[in-house]
C-alpha cells in the first residue's frame, strides 16, 4: 500500500529535480566565466574528456567512478558529481616541464569539480583529509558520522586560524562558517543502531541524490584484529611493494646497476617546516579523532540504488572488520582483549557478536548489489586475511568488485598480491567460484583517474524481484 505515495512523492521531487538542473546547467553558460572554465578542466581531467562537455557536464545516462588514490572515488552519478572519500595519497606540487608525480591530483582539482556532496567512509585521515577543505570551496554537503561531522568543523576553524604565510597570508578558505555536514548515524550509537529487543539493525536513508537515487547507509564495523578463524585454512598474505617505485639496486651478478625510480618524491603538498609556496595542511583534524571526540573508526557502509531501468545499484565500503565476533571500539562491541579475557561477562560476548550478525543479516534484505567498491586490506590480515571483506562480499552478492585501500596501509604498488590472497582465502572459506564478483583490480598509479563507466540500461544489472525491494528499501 506504500508504493503509490512513494511513486507520487518521487514524481514531485522528480520536477524540482529537473528545474534544479536546468538552473545547474544555465550556471556553466558562461564560457569566459573563470570558475566554469576551472570546473570543465577538473571535470574532464577526473572523468575524462570523452565523458564531460564544453559546460563541464558530466554524461546524464551513465555511472561513473574515477579512482583518486586509496578508497577515494570521484563519481558521476547520472551526471550528478560526488565524492566518495576525499583523501589524496601522497599529494605533490606538480613539476616541469613533465608532471612526473606519482599522484597527479591535488585537493583543488576535487574543489573545482564542484561534488555536491562528500561521503565519508570514516573520519581517519587516510579517508578525510581535506573534506572540509572541499566542502568550503566547492558548496558540497558532507554526509558522516555525527563524530566525524564535529571534526569537520573542527577543521575548518584550524583552516582558517592558520597564517598560510607561505602563500602570502591569503586565507585557506573562503570564510570561517562551519561546513554543511549530515549526521548519517547519531553519535555514540551501535553498528546498525542495533535494537536489542527486536534484534535488527537498521539503515539510514540518506536524500542527498533524491529523487534518482535511493541512499541506504549503515554504521559497519572499522578493520581490526580476531583470534585466527578456526573454520577455514589459512595462508601468508605477502604485502610487497613494487620496489622499482622507489628505485633499485641490483648487486648480482655484478656489477651493480642501479635503476632510477619510476616515482621519486618530489615537493609535497603538505607543508614542511618551514613551508614553502604552494603547500597548504588541508588534512583533517588529529587524524580523525581529536580528544572527546572518538570519530576516527566509525565505519558507515553506503549503498546507492538508481530508480527506474535496472535499478542500477553500488555499494562503497572503505572499511570491513571483525563483525563475526564482535570485535571494534563502537558501542556494543568488544575489544579484542575483551574477547580473548575468561572473565569478560558472557552476555557481553553474546551481545557484541549479535550486533555483529546482524549487520549481515541487514545486508541481506537490501536490494541486490551491482558493484562493491569495497577495501581489500585489514588491520587483521596477518590472522584471517580477507576473511571480513570476503563476509560482506558474500552477503551483498555483487557483480563486479573493485578492491581498495591498496596505496595506505598496504604497500604501493602491492595490488596483485592482495588479489592472490583474496582468491585463497575465498576458496578456503568454501565460497564457490561460480559466485564471486568480476574482480577488477587497479594497479596504482596507472589506474588512477581512470573512469570506469558503466551504463544502468545495460540488461546485466536486470534481476527478478530486485525491482520490488527498491520501493521497501526506500519508502
Amino acid at each position: 500500500m506504500h508504493v503509490k505515495p512513494f511513486r507520487l512523492v518521487a514524481g514531485a521531487a522528480m520536477v524540482a529535480a529537473a528545474c534544479a538542473a536546468m538552473a545547474h546547467d544555465r550556471d556553466h553558460d558562461d564560457d569566459n566565466n573563470a570558475a566554469s572554465a576551472a570546473l570543465v578542466k577538473a571535470r574532464q581531467k577526473l572523468f575524462g574528456v570523452e565523458n564531460v562537455d564544453e559546460k563541464g557536464r558530466v554524461d546524464k545516462e551513465k555511472v561513473i567512478f574515477s579512482w583518486a588514490t586509496n578508497t577515494t572515488y570521484v563519481a558521476s552519478v547520472l551526471g550528478r558529481v560526488i565524492l566518495l572519500d576525499s583523501y589524496l595519497t601522497r599529494p605533490e606540487l606538480p613539476t616541469a616541464p613533465i608532471d612526473r608525480r606519482y599522484n597527479p591530483v591535488l585537493p583543488k582539482d576535487l574543489a573545482d569539480a564542484k561534488p555536491e556532496a562528500i561521503f565519508l567512509g570514516h573520519g581517519h585521515g587516510d579517508h578525510a583529509d581535506n573534506g572540509a577543505f572541499i566542502a568550503k570551496w566547492s558548496g558540497a554537503t558532507i554526509y558522516a558520522s555525527a563524530e566525524t561531522c564535529q571534526v569537520m568543523q573542527l577543521d575548518v576553524q584550524r583552516m582558517w586560524n592558520d597564517p598560510n604565510t607561505a602563500n602570502g597570508g591569503v586565507k585557506m578558505i573562503p570564510d570561517a562558517n562551519p561546513v554543511k555536514c549530515v549526521d548519517v548515524v547519531p553519535a555514540g550509537s551501535r553498528p546498525g543502531q542495533y535494537d536489542e529487543n527486536t534484534g535488527r539493525s537498521k539503515a539510514t536513508r540518506l536524500n542527498a541524490l533524491d529523487p534518482q537515487v535511493c541512499i541506504l547507509a549503515f554504521k559497519f564495523v572499522h578493520s581490526g584484529t580476531a583470534p585466527q578463524d578456526a573454520s577455514f585454512m589459512h595462508t601468508t598474505l605477502f604485502d610487497l611493494a613494487d620496489p622499482r617505485y622507489a628505485g633499485r639496486t641490483i648487486t648480482t651478478p655484478t656489477p651493480a646497476v642501479t635503476y632510477p625510480a619510476m616515482f621519486p618524491t618530489f615537493t609535497s603538498f603538505i607543508p614542511n617546516n618551514p613551508p614553502v609556496a604552494g603547500q597548504m595542511d588541508t588534512r583533517t583534524t588529529g587524524f580523525g579523532s581529536p580528544p572527546g571526540i572518538p570519530g576516527g573508526a566509525i565505519t558507515i557502509l553506503y549503498q546507492f540504488t538508481l530508480r527506474g531501468d535496472n535499478h542500477f545499484s553500488f555499494a562503497w565500503l572503505n572499511s570491513a572488520g571483525p563483525a563475526t565476533e564482535g570485535i571494534g571500539s563502537d558501542p556494543g562491541l568488544v575489544t579484542l582483549a575483551e574477547y580473548n579475557n575468561p572473565a569478560t561477562p558472557a552476555d557481553k560476548l553474546a551481545l557484541a557478536r549479535k550486533i555483529g550478525h546482524s549487520l549481515y543479516d541487514l545486508m541481506d534484505t537490501l536490494p541486490s548489489t551491482d558493484v562493491l567498491l569495497g577495501s581489500i586490506v585489514s588491520l587483521g590480515a596477518a590472522a584471517n586475511q580477507q576473511r571480513d571483506i570476503i563476509k560482506v562480499t558474500q552477503h551483498l552478492k555483487p557483480k563486479v568488485y573493485y578492491p581498495g585501500h591498496i596505496t595506505d596501509v598496504a604497500q604501493k604498488g602491492s595490488g596483485i598480491y592482495h588479489k592472490i590472497a583474496w582468491r585463497e582465502t575465498a576458496l578456503a572459506m568454501g565460497f564457490p567460484q561460480s559466485e564471486w564478483p568480476e574482480f577488477r583490480l587497479l594497479i596504482d598509479p596507472n589506474d588512477f583517474l581512470a573512469p570506469q563507466v558503466f551504463d544502468p540500461k545495460n540488461d546485466r544489472w536486470d534481476e527478478k524481484g530486485k525491482s520490488s525491494r527498491v520501493p521497501d528499501a526506500c519508502r
